[in-house]
């Protein structure tokens, strides 16, 4: 029982009023004798001796040990702030509890001490974020914050806060999952009569379960999202698992409502759309880039949705889009360079320059940037500055020596340059870590044929005819159909041709091509021709020979040259042999600027 003095009822008047108080404690006041009462009988010495040892007995035994050093951290905990004060205001409370209270004291003690141990831990966990880069110290505060947090929680169970920071906290590398759990378990049990806050606490409770257990953390996110529908991150992380469950309409829903919340969260959309990019679902990524659009423009929104059509070829509606892009924000490097990777395509170089010099203008950081080294390298090729090119297409392999796709370019431009020999020592290492790649084998059976070297060129095209199968919609299977037949129909070495295998591969090219390619029609006519039936070579050439016509193909001269071979009987021979270009290409730090 609290003791009745002047002191002790300022106090509590003080802690009722301040809130701090958590319960009413029962304090014995001196009553006055009112006036109009009658006089108390008088009492004998013996019986006033009597009563008053029983009162100071009773007054002894009701005082709480601890009640001195209780009633001094109460007072301290009003203004208490810095660490020094909560280690004053702690230390009492740990003398008060060790000494000895009793019912509502102790209670009150625990309270405020668990109260006390929570506000260090979180300046605790201040300072981590104050460590510079030290992760050990990091880690160290982290340990002395979870050990604070702990006594905490052991003084006052109901600490939700506490709780929830014990599982943030182990959500750090190193953390304990199993402690994440307990610690949101408590929290969701706590918080039946705040579902807000109870759904950010189910939303950590998913996060801890690791592969196998996607059902329980499903189950978690929809009563996250049960108790709060707005709560964003239990939405994203919903969809992330609908999209691993191959579950497309639930996911984007989810992402649709988490961008009519935040319709310029970039790192929401930009995550979910580059999952629907990879299942190859791009057009629904575009339906949900356009109403978040619609709910509210944006020009990173419309950024992504450039990128979008550009992987469907629509170049026209990505560039109005990256146009509506830079009239929202003009100073966008990343707009611009992509804006410039058009403006290439388009042959349109003065705009590429424009773009890509304003974009360094703007932040001189972005010319290292890998799209804006592809932009230079792009221009390059359009000028016919081959070694430029070259140069820039190295740069972007050495920073990712693995990117097959940056080397097959690199390759190309080595053929374009007339450098076959050194496009083959590249496409060869590919091919040592990926030997079924079609697009490579194709390339290299070409650059082979630019060499002379027939037998392993006819090698090449085989293997990749065999990997791709039936499949022309992922390769140029036409393309490698016809260079097979022609090298088998025209090749000077009389043990290379085959004219019976090259008019089965000819006539299959002209499948696919619905006859309309002037050249693969010409490769059937010389099939024939090398099979000595001059009378069907005559009839595919003069047919090649008209369509050439009708499209202004840039063979058409050779076709009529092939075609008046046949007429006079002769069937058509070549072998491409092209001269190294012999001149070194020097790189950047070898040139001299003059």
């Amino acid at each position: 029982m609290i003791r009745s003095s002047s002191m002790h009822f300022s106090l509590l008047a003080l802690l009722c009023l301040s809130g701090s108080l958590l319960f009413t404690p029962t304090v014995a006041f001196s009553q006055q004798t009112p006036a109009d009462s009658p006089p108390a009988a008088e009492s004998s010495p013996a019986a006033e001796e009597n009563t008053t040892a029983e009162s100071t007995a009773e007054d002894a035994a009701g005082v709480d040990a601890g009640q001195d050093e209780l009633d001094e951290a109460a007072i301290l905990r009003f203004d208490a702030k810095s660490p020094r004060e909560l280690e004053a205001v702690e230390r009492l409370l740990q003398t008060a509890i060790k000494k000895g209270l009793s019912g509502e004291n102790a209670s009150f003690a625990k309270k405020m001490l668990g109260s006390v141990l929570l506000q260090k831990s979180q300046q605790l966990i201040a300072a981590m974020g104050q460590t510079a880069g030290n992760r050990n110290r990091a880690m160290q505060l982290r340990d002395e914050a979870l050990r604070t947090l702990d006594e905490a929680i052991e003084n006052d169970a109901e600490l939700v806060e506490a709780y929830l920071l014990v599982a943030r906290l182990n959500m750090l590398p190193g953390g304990d999952k199993d402690a994440i759990t307990e610690a949101t378990s408590n929290a969701i049990d706590l918080l039946a009569d705040n579902p807000v806050e109870r759904s950010a606490a189910y939303v950590l409770r998913a996060l801890t379960y690791g592969p196998g257990n996607e059902d329980k953390r499903l189950e978690d996110l929809n009563a996250a999202l049960k108790d709060d529908p707005k709560n964003r991150e239990a939405l994203q992380a919903r969809a992330a698992i609908r999209l691993q469950n191959q579950d497309v309409a639930g996911a984007i829903e989810d992402m649709e409502r988490v961008l009519a919340e935040d319709p310029t969260n970039l790192q929401v959309a930009q995550t979910v759309v580059q999952k629907l990019a990879d299942l190859d679902r791009i057009d629904d990524a575009l339906k949900l880039l356009s109403k978040a659009l619609e709910a509210k423009p944006s020009e990173g929104l419309y950024r992504m949705r450039a990128i979008l059509y550009r992987m469907q070829l629509k170049e026209e509606d990505a560039l109005a889009d990256l146009n509506k892009a830079l009239a929202m924000q003009p100073q966008d490097p990343i707009s611009l360079l992509q804006r410039a990777e058009i403006s290439v395509g388009r042959k349109n170089l003065q705009a590429a320059k424009d773009d890509l010099r304003a974009a360094e203008r703007i932040a001189p950081g972005v010319a290292a940037a890998e799209q804006a080294i592809f932009v230079r390298c792009l221009i390059a090729i359009e000028e016919g500055r081959m070694a430029d090119a070259i140069n820039e297409m190295k740069t972007l392999i050495d920073r990712d020596p693995t990117n097959d796709g940056r080397k097959l370019q690199l390759a190309n431009l080595y053929l374009q340059d007339d450098r076959p020999r050194q496009a083959i020592e590249v496409l060869s290492s590919i091919l040592d870590r990926d030997p079924t790649n079609v697009s490579v084998l194709r390339s290299r059976a070409d650059a082979y044929l630019s060499v002379g070297d027939h037998d392993k060129a006819i090698d090449d095209y085989e293997r990749a005819i065999k990997v791709a199968g039936d499949d022309s919609t992922n390769y140029d299977l036409s393309g490698i159909l016809n260079n097979l037949a022609w090298v088998l129909a025209t090749s000077p070495q009389d043990n290379v041709r085959d004219g019976a295998r090259s008019v089965e591969l000819g006539e299959r090219a002209v499948e696919l091509t619905d006859g309309k390619e002037p050249h693969i029609l010409s490769t059937l006519a010389a099939g024939y021709a090398e099979q000595g039936d001059f009378e069907k070579a005559i009839q595919w050439s003069s047919k090649a020979v008209e369509v050439g016509k009708e499209q202004g193909h840039e063979q058409l001269e050779q076709l009529e040259q092939e075609l008046e071979q046949y007429r006079a009987g002769k069937p058509w021979r070549e072998k491409q042999e092209t001269e190294e270009n012999a001149v070194p290409i020097l790189s950047p730090e070898d040139l001299i600027d003059t």
